[in-house]
Order: C-alpha cells, then structure tokens, then sequence
C-alpha cells in the first residue's frame, strides 16, 4: 500500500470526523460572534497609533495625541477585552442549534453561567469584577461553559422537561417560560460549582481552568515546533482536498484567540509584548504571499508551457488578496504528488522564518489585532505589528518559499509542456488522416 492510500484510508476519516464535529463547529463559529467587535478595536487602535507608526508623533501637537488616546482608548475594554463574553454568548447559539434547542435563550442561560461563575472582588467602597476574566484569562472558562450549559439546557428541552402555556398565550412568552426549567438546571449546575471552588486554593473556576489547563496550553501552542506542527496538518489535510485550516483552527483558534488578545493588552498599556505566535501572527506570517510570489515567478518569468503560464497569470490577482482556491484546485494542488513538498514545507519555512525574525529582535511581536484575511500582503505585516518591518518580512518570506516552490512547478511545468506536445502531435495526425481520407474520397 502506497502512502498516499494509507493516508486516503487513515487519516482522511479522522479529519473528516474533526471537520464535522459539533462542538469544534460551535466553537468555531461561536468565536466568531466577537468578529465585527474585535475588527473594530482593531482598526481603532491602528488609527490611534498611526503617528508612532509611521514615526511622525514628534511632530503632532500633544492635544492631538491626548485627544486619540482618550477617544479612541477605552473602545478596547468594550471589545477586545470582554471576548469571553461574546464567546460564551456565541458557542451556546450555535450548539443549540445543532442540538435542535432553542439558540436564543441558550445562549443568553450560557452568558448567565459565564457571569455566574465570575469572581466578585470587593474594597470598602463597593463590589467590581476585574475585566481580565472576561477577556483572554477567561476564553477557556468561557468555552466549557458554553458547551456544558448548552448541553444541559438542549437535553432538558429536547425531553419535554418544561413549562408548557395555553395555545392563547403569545408565542414570545410561551417560548420564554419554555426555557424557564433547563435554564434553571444549567444555573443551578453552575451556581454548585461556583460554590464548590469556593473550598480549594483556587477560589474560582477561572484561576483553577487558566493554571491548570490553558497556561500549559498556551505555553505549548506559543512554541516553535508547536506551530510548525499546527502548520504541517493545516497543509497536509488541503492536499487531500479538505479545508486543513477550518480543521486545525477548530482545535487551535482558542489558544491563538488568547494569546491575541494578551498581546494587544500589552500593546495597548505601552508594555513589552509577550508573545510571537497568536492569531495575528498565524493570519499573517504564515501563508500570506507565498501563492503570489510563484504566481509571479512562474507566470512571468520561468514557466514554458500555456497552461503553467496561463494558470499564473491567472490566479496572481486574486493571490494578491490571499485567495487561493483558484491555485488550490485550479492548478490543482489536491493529491498532485509532483508539489506535495513545497505545499507542506512552504508554510513551515515561512513560520520559521517570522518566528527566529521577531525572536532576535528584527521585526517587533504581533501587536494582536484582527487583520482580516484579505488584506493585501505587505500591508497585513505592516499593521500587524505596527511597523514596515512588518512588510519587509512578508517580503523575505515570500522570497524564500518562492525559491523552494520553483523547481518543483518547473517539474511539473515540463509535463505540461510534454503533455501540450503530445497533444499537439496527436492534432497533427489527426489532420493528416482527415486529409487523407478527403483526397481519397476525390
């Protein structure tokens, strides 16, 4: 058995089992309930540090720096650093859905239990919560929640277990009393808990979850050789025609969501930046650039054949913007044992390279915010980490994983070219025996 079988009849079944998952679909999709939110304090924070971006704050007049910093800097603690809440909000509605529940009052009984759980500090003058639960210190807690609460709530609904009003009733309240007794059981389930967590060292269910649980999985995800890994299966699952990154980011997208969210904390205070690896780094550094750079290389420069060339030119416009189906299944990449190492490898040097890049100091952290997947490349790396030497990484980047792509599409380039040939000789004989036959018919 070869072992593109073996990995046809082992692998693809996992990945298709992890893809169809309800609850990495929920969570998935549920985090993306904080999307237009996080979008916004992002392009915020770029706005308002702007002069210090491109190195003009000397020459901008103080009231006008107070002015960004007071306007613009609070937008954070009602976006960025209240994620959590979105995301209890948001994993809860769509399992429900999928539990065939109610995903309205699943969501808001799952946000109940997420606050419920919260630990109330207080002084002598009143009772606050400290709004580092709500954001990246309680993503995980969030998550759990969500799920658990919804389960609760969809079991409950699903066997009938409710308040049932008189067909007269309005159909907005009757649903309502509907969700009174499983949102009462996933409260109740949540209050004990809370209550519990009251006896051990920890106090709380989000300092138990954030040491025991997400700080080592934070601290193995922030690594290297974690994230060549993530890199390699979101690479090798697309070669086999699956979405790798939907896959792999159902899985790793809480942890990178959290690590984002630490460091546009950081950057926001004016702080050493703790971490390279998040989400902004692996939406940005990672494959941005890479389809354009051979796209450009084969399609103007190297490539022989028509169809090489014109498949090239074809899809360079959209590899601009970071779409690259048209390449993926256009050329194709899917099961085409010829490119199967640069589009493995690709990914990974490109990783490697950001990473030992801001490592030493060259190019500074990801500041974390959310830069949509469509920017264009050089300007994605510049807002990134708020600098140009952001640009100039995506550009050596993409030069090296360009250098590795050619010999292997100059490979398959000479196919084409062979296949054109023989295509070619094959119209020629074709119409020699249509000639034949014509002055024979005469």
């Amino acid at each position: 058995m070869s072992m593109q079988d073996t990995m046809t009849n082992k692998v693809l079944p996992l990945a298709t089992k992890l893809s169809a998952n309800k609850f990495l679909i929920s969570v998935r999709d549920g985090m993306m309930v904080a999307f237009p939110a996080t979008m916004f304090a992002s392009i915020m924070i770029i706005v308002q540090n702007l002069p210090t971006t491109f190195s003009f704050a000397q020459y901008v007049p103080k009231g006008v720096m107070d002015f960004l910093t007071n306007f613009l800097g609070p937008i954070s603690n009602a976006t960025m650093n209240i994620t959590s809440l979105f995301v209890a909000f948001g994993i809860a509605y769509h399992l429900a859905g999928k539990l065939h529940a109610n995903q309205l009052y699943a969501g808001g009984i799952s946000l109940a239990a997420f606050a419920m759980l919260l630990p109330i500090m207080t002084n002598k003058v009143s009772s606050y919560i400290d709004i580092n639960y709500l954001g990246s210190r309680g993503m995980f807690v969030a998550i759990i929640t969500a799920i658990i609460s919804t389960e609760i709530f969809a079991a409950l609904e699903n066997a009938n277990i409710t308040i049932k009003m008189p067909e007269s009733v309005p159909p907005a309240i009757a649903t309502s009393f509907i969700a009174i007794l499983p949102g009462s059981a996933a409260l109740l389930t949540f209050t004990t808990i809370r209550y519990i967590f009251t006896f051990t060292q920890w106090g709380n269910a989000f300092d138990f979850i954030y040491e025991i649980l997400q700080t080592p999985l934070q601290g193995i995800g922030s690594t290297l050789p974690a994230t060549l890994v993530v890199a390699f299966f979101s690479q090798f699952l697309w070669w086999f025609g699956i979405h790798g990154t939907l896959v792999v980011n159902s899985v790793v997208q809480p942890i990178y969501d959290a690590l984002a969210l630490q460091n546009y904390k950081a950057y926001s205070a004016g702080q050493p930046i703790p971490h390279i690896i998040c989400t902004t780094f692996m939406g940005v550094f990672e494959i941005t650039g890479m389809i354009l750079g051979f796209a450009l290389a084969m399609g103007w420069v190297f490539a022989k054949s028509a169809r090489m060339k014109k498949t090239m030119r074809m899809v360079a416009v959209p590899a601009f913007f970071n779409i690259s189906e048209p390449v993926t299944f256009g050329l194709p990449m899917v099961l085409n044992p010829t490119i199967f190492i640069p589009w493995v490898l690709g990914p990974m040097v490109m990783v490697t390279i950001g990473y030992f890049a801001m490592a030493v100091g060259l190019v500074p952290k990801p500041i974390g915010a959310t830069v949509v997947w469509s920017t264009p490349i050089f300007l994605s790396g510049w807002i990134a980490v708020g600098s140009w030497r952001g640009a100039a990484l995506q550009l050596v980047q993409v030069v090296a994983s360009t250098l590795l792509w050619i010999p292997f599409l100059r490979v398959l380039d000479k196919q084409f070219l062979n296949d054109e040939a023989a295509g070619e000789k094959k119209l020629e004989k074709e119409a020699a025996k249509g000639e034949a036959a014509a002055q024979a018919a005469k």
